[in-house]
């Protein structure tokens, strides 16, 4: 989760609209994006996902999703997991 803030805070930050894709062949293309909703703590949030194609549709694999908090310094809590 440490390298996730890294990257946000190289990327400015949460905002709303945020959209970042980090391509590492051979792996699969990471996607970090901001949420339209909260989270269940009310928080700002973001969902981080592979990206692949099957069968000509992208496909998430896996993708988590994570509130941002700030208190006490900037972290992550993982709230939705699915693969």
């Amino acid at each position: 989760m440490q390298t996730i803030l890294s990257i946000l805070k190289r990327a400015g930050g949460w905002y709303p609209g945020l959209y970042l894709k980090i391509e590492n062949a051979p792996y699969m293309e990471l996607v970090i994006e901001a949420m339209d909703e909260s989270g269940p703590m009310g928080l700002p949030a973001i969902s981080v996902a592979h990206y692949g194609e099957q069968n000509g549709d992208l496909m998430r694999d896996p993708e988590m999703c994570f509130e941002l908090g700030l208190a006490g310094g900037a972290h992550l809590d993982p709230w939705y997991y699915l693969c």
